[in-house]
């Protein structure tokens, strides 16, 4: 018997009711209210390497890769490319700057302290002193394949 009295409520023929629609509308408005407190759980993490710097080590690593021989002088990086060029890495006044052969200047980090290249097997760490902070980044060749 109790069961037929609750099957008789669920199936009832009353409808959809005020109180119905009132009950629905508060549970809304309280989900709404506490979305801003989800939200604030869920916020990104502000990146911790500076874009510019995450850039550099990109590049910096397209070319090591690429680089038959890698030799460190003080605090400049030379990489002898299979064409015969060799390009160089170095501290300029406080900009970091590429040059092929010796000619040109591309500019690609600026406002640097110090940077510094210390070469490890099949590899090189680079290290960036920059905003008061140190970015160190190991970039590894790959092996080539023959």
């Amino acid at each position: 018997m109790r069961k037929n009295k609750r099957m008789n409520y669920y199936f009832s023929q009353n409808g959809f009711t005020l109180v119905n629609c009132l009950f629905a509308f508060s549970l809304f408005l309280m989900m709404s209210s506490l979305l801003p407190i989800i939200i604030q759980f869920i916020k990104v993490e502000p990146r911790t390497v500076p874009y510019s710097v995450d850039l550099f080590f990109t590049y910096i690593q397209k070319e090591i890769v690429r680089a038959n021989q890698l030799v460190e002088v003080g605090s400049t990086l030379y990489l002898n490319m299979g064409d015969g060029s060799i390009v160089r890495y170095e501290k300029y006044q406080s900009n970091i700057r590429r040059q092929v052969n010796g000619a040109g200047n591309e500019f690609l980090l600026q406002n640097v302290d110090d940077v510094s290249y210390e070469l490890v097997p099949n590899g090189v760490i680079v290290s960036i002193d920059l905003y008061g902070k140190t970015f160190q980044k190991r970039i590894s060749k790959t092996p080539k394949i023959f």
